[in-house]
């Protein structure tokens, strides 16, 4: 992300709404210009993926074309921020104006599992080409809600996207330890009964 900070355009893009005569330029000012974007890409299971962006045109991304299709809702999606931890922590946000075939798919369980990227794109302010690109989250939609209201004029698909680190939410000590056995023993499942064990409630008896 440095190259971005001494970029030839977006400096002279600056220096033009802005005034001065600057070299470079922080992070925070370039974010501050407004040229990033959000792309989203959803993998469901067993169909073709789809690529969005919030952006106002069509985007170009790594040879894949982003269609220009949902508003994501001001707001909706969450900050994100760099963890030095591993946790699974799921986000939600909505998107608006999505047609009646993707509303039939998210209803319909289609997107169930689905993987999805968040990335953030920053464009080039004369030609809208993509000159930087950041992974902001990766993770597999765990629901989908969609609000319809004709009189209102609203249509509204919320998505909720656990991480890729769901699976942690599933007796880690069990998943690690049976994997490692099983590494030694293929097929013998004896230690997949720690997730029995384990349980606080679990209640043992004797004679």
């Amino acid at each position: 992300m440095d190259d971005l900070k001494t970029n030839a355009n977006l400096l002279k893009y600056w220096n033009l709404t802005r005034g001065g005569n600057r070299k470079s330029l922080t992070i925070q000012e370039i974010m501050s210009l407004g040229q990033h974007v959000t792309c989203f890409d959803v993998f469901p299971r067993g169909q073709n993926a789809i690529h969005w962006t919030d952006a106002f045109i069509d985007l170009n991304l790594n040879s894949v074309v982003y269609q220009s299709f949902p508003d994501i809702i001001q707001d909706s999606l969450p900050s994100f921020s760099e963890e030095k931890g591993i946790s699974n922590n799921s986000i939600s946000f909505k998107v608006s104006n999505i047609d009646n075939s993707v509303q039939i798919l998210a209803l319909g369980n289609g997107l169930f599992k689905a993987k999805v990227n968040i990335i953030m794109v920053i464009l080039d302010p004369y030609t809208t080409t993509p000159i930087y690109q950041m992974l902001m989250f990766s993770g597999f939609i765990d629901y989908c809600q969609a609000t319809a209201d004709p009189n209102q004029k609203v249509t509204e698909l919320t998505i909720n996207v656990n991480s890729i680190y769901q699976k942690l939410d599933v007796q880690t000590r069990t998943i690690a330890s049976d994997s490692v056995y099983q590494s030694y023993y293929p097929g013998d499942a004896f230690m997949s009964l720690l997730g029995q064990v384990n349980q606080a409630n679990q209640e043992w008896k004797m004679k």
